[in-house]
């Protein structure tokens, strides 16, 4: 079956989007909370992936994926492989910078050959390559993470995504939405570490600095507010910051102190429509919460505009109790741009 028969194949498939989606949902919800005791765990790279990926990732040597491959060091066409929410742009304003180095250990090549920043989001591309097939069903379990500054990144948003382009080659794609903008400034220095992976066993380690990218970041401060009727939720949007690499909208939750205390505070969906009509949802937009705030600073990434629209509208959901989600007219709001600091 060539790829194209596959797709079609895929798109017949009848699939229970809502009820994987809740399911997603609320392991991400039960991980976001555990984070109030402090607990910090390394990722799988067996379970890193988010949903979407799983999903969407091609499972099979991806024509588009083994093109961008056979042009090492550049390799930006293979965004759009790992449906991320600016690879259009980062195709066409080359916006990665080539790192292209590498650590080995016991017959497995770790190389990182891209990344990009720019004070809202980061993104590293990694090949593995090894001297025997790499395994992706493991006896026993790696991990890989990546840490700025010497620190483990703790995003608000954040994924890893995997493609095999041989046996013995596997092209992976890390992206993540910070808590705050710029929290880490105008240059960084990331490392990507990796132990026992594909059935390898040895740690490895590639380490570099990373300079934001050059161009327009727009902010704006709408600090419009919605609530509830009975006044159980205020949704209010603090900023607007458009930069190379994503459209940022944050967000401030409030809710009944008890809610904090019994650790059940909520979790809305988005999805959101500009003055044009243009709507970002599914893979147009991501939405996490920022760390330490127990729900209160959400966060919500769309692609980066090179048309600054006059005006989003936030339309908020949840899931109700035969968990499918139903919307909240009454928390949606009109954020208008225009007014900046």
């Amino acid at each position: 079956m060539n790829k194209d028969n596959f797709n079609r194949s895929i798109d017949n498939i009848n699939v229970p989007v809502e009820k994987l989606k809740a399911r997603e949902k609320t392991a991400i919800f039960q991980a976001k909370k555990k984070r109030k005791v402090g607990r910090t765990t390394k990722q799988s790279i067996l379970v890193a992936c988010g949903l979407c990926i799983s999903l969407l990732g091609s499972g099979f040597v991806s024509t588009g994926m083994a093109e961008a491959l056979s042009n090492i060091p550049l390799i930006g066409p293979i965004y759009k492989d790992f449906r991320d929410i600016a690879s259009d742009k980062i195709e066409h304003d080359q916006l990665t910078t080539v790192i292209d180095k590498q650590d080995s250990k016991n017959g497995l090549t770790m190389t990182v050959k891209e990344a990009a920043y720019d004070g809202s989001r980061l993104i590293v591309t990694v090949v593995y390559t090894g001297e025997k097939e790499l395994s992706m069903e493991e006896e026993i379990f790696g991990f890989n993470y990546i840490t700025i500054n010497g620190q483990p990144v703790k995003p608000a948003i954040g994924s890893t995504g995997q493609d095999d382009i041989n046996s013995k080659t596997i092209i992976e794609h890390h992206q993540f939405t910070f808590s705050n903008y710029n929290e880490y400034g105008d240059e960084i220095e990331i490392a990507v570490h990796g132990e026992d992976l594909f059935g390898y066993e040895g740690k490895l380690k590639v380490s570099f600095p990373l300079k934001k990218i050059k161009g327009d970041v727009i902010k704006y401060y709408p600090e419009v507010t919605t609530k509830t009727v009975d006044e159980v939720y205020t949704l209010t949007a603090d900023k607007v910051i458009f930069s190379p690499l994503s459209t940022r909208i944050d967000l401030t939750i409030d809710y009944p102190a008890e809610m904090d205390d019994n650790d059940s505070w909520p979790w809305f969906d988005f999805y959101v429509v500009d003055d044009s009509g243009h709507i970002y949802d599914k893979l147009k937009l991501q939405a996490g919460m920022a760390v330490g705030n127990y729900g209160h600073h959400m966060v919500l990434t769309l692609p980066p505009m090179d048309t600054i629209p006059k005006s989003f509208t936030l339309k908020p959901s949840h899931l109700n109790n035969e968990g499918f989600s139903e919307e909240v007219k009454e928390l949606e709001l009109v954020v208008p741009i225009n007014k900046s600091k």
